[in-house]
């Protein structure tokens, strides 16, 4: 029988660098090759990931800085107008007949309230509580 016909299954190997014949010197060569393509290939893999989660990630942080920012504006308000009440903001003029005669707005008032808020936010915000904020990895991929 021919040696030939003896094989069950033959077919020819692609052989980019034959190791069989590299002698010890080249061997170390080898495998620094082999690491330097696996680094290449999880840098690759990183950079792809990082390309696609990115966006996703700064969606959800724009979303939460606006939820948290809307918050503590209202609380904010809420606390700072607690402390007024219609007639610290209006005076009401009447005449000798009990009519009223002219409504006049105390601007002192307004004009500490428009200043208060945005300060006491500003400071709210600046809390380490409300700086940080966690990101479900399940958010990632809707």
């Amino acid at each position: 029988m021919d040696r030939k016909n003896e094989k069950i299954f033959s077919r020819y190997r692609i052989k980019l660098i034959n190791l069989n014949k590299i002698n010890l010197q080249n061997k170390n060569v080898v495998k620094l090759i082999k690491i330097i393509a696996i680094l290449t290939i999880a840098i690759i893999v990183f950079k792809v990931a990082m390309d696609a989660t990115i966006p996703i990630i700064n969606e959800q942080c724009k979303t939460m800085a606006k939820s948290i920012a809307t918050k503590i504006s209202n609380e904010e308000a809420t606390r700072v107008m607690a402390d007024y009440e219609y007639e610290d903001f209006c005076r009401v003029e009447k005449d000798e007949n009990n009519n009223i005669k002219m409504i006049g707005i105390n601007m002192i008032t307004i004009n500490k309230i428009i200043s208060d808020i945005p300060v006491l936010m500003q400071q709210e915000l600046e809390k380490e509580e409300n700086n940080t904020f966690t990101i479900k990895l399940r958010e990632l991929y809707r």
